[in-house]
């Protein structure tokens, strides 16, 4: 397992793909959020101010944080979904999937130090994407970090920490399909999904909707109705998500 760890590590800190999704999350969710709450102030009566006011909840510092949880909870769906995508599935698009089956360390094991290193990817660019809101806010003048700004940047890393546990099942359907391309297509598909079962009114038992919901994204009064229950079924949905895919690769056959 230390060594899937070591040659994992490297090839993910060597991944372009890795480097690209991290800072368009890391840098990318920040500025929209801070700047939305900034025309919001500044140009109330704008087109632009009308759209982003429902999203907006808290005052101060609160405001764009509250609304980082809400761009982060899609922002790190769709980077780090395919970015987990690729990883597994580039070993055959590649054709490397052959050298790894020959390895000593066992197919399991690659598994594992794949989906732990992508879960503390996710991780470490959800704290990033906080805290350069946070410096962002308070250079921009949004407000002090009091209690309230506290409370929401913890909420929006909390959305981070589940929404890097859903990024790990797109690793079966891009190793049971043999490619990165069908887990960007179920990861799509699972976008689309969300949208319908939220607008049904079904979205709260979605794990993948749930925690965008919880963010407050479709307003405070849908964020209320969020249980923790559902935000925890992000966890059996990962773990299941890891297990399907060491059984993937434990049958797999090298072609």
């Amino acid at each position: 397992m230390t060594a899937a760890l070591e040659v994992e590590a490297l090839k993910l800190r060597r991944a372009t793909a890795a480097r690209v999704a991290a800072l368009a999350v890391v840098l990318g969710v920040p500025a929209l959020s801070v700047g939305f709450v900034l025309a919001a102030q500044r140009a109330p009566g704008s087109q632009a101010a009308a759209k982003v006011a429902p999203m907006i909840t808290g005052e101060g510092l609160a405001a764009p944080l509250g609304l980082a949880g809400q761009v982060l909870s899609i922002g790190l769906l769709l980077a780090g979904g395919v970015l987990v995508s690729w990883s597994f599935g580039r070993e055959h698009a590649d054709g490397t999937i052959g050298a790894l089956a020959a390895l000593p360390t066992s197919r399991r094991a690659i598994v594992l130090a794949k989906s732990v290193l992508l879960l503390a990817w996710g991780l470490a660019v959800a704290v990033a994407t906080v805290a350069l809101t946070v410096l962002l806010g308070l250079v921009t003048g949004a407000g002090p970090l009091d209690d309230a700004a506290s409370a929401a940047a913890g909420r929006a890393l909390a959305v981070g920490a589940t929404t890097a546990l859903l990024t790990l099942p797109f690793a079966w359907v891009a190793s049971a399909l043999r490619g990165y391309l069908a887990g960007i297509a179920a990861l799509l598909g699972v976008v689309v999904a969300t949208q319908v079962l939220t607008v049904v009114g079904a979205g709260a038992w979605f794990p993948y909707a749930a925690p965008a919901m919880w963010a407050g994204l479709g307003g405070p009064e849908v964020a209320e109705r969020v249980v923790p229950l559902q935000l925890w079924l992000a966890l059996p949905v990962a773990l299941l998500g890891v297990g399907a895919t060491v059984r993937a690769w434990d049958r797999m056959e090298v072609r």
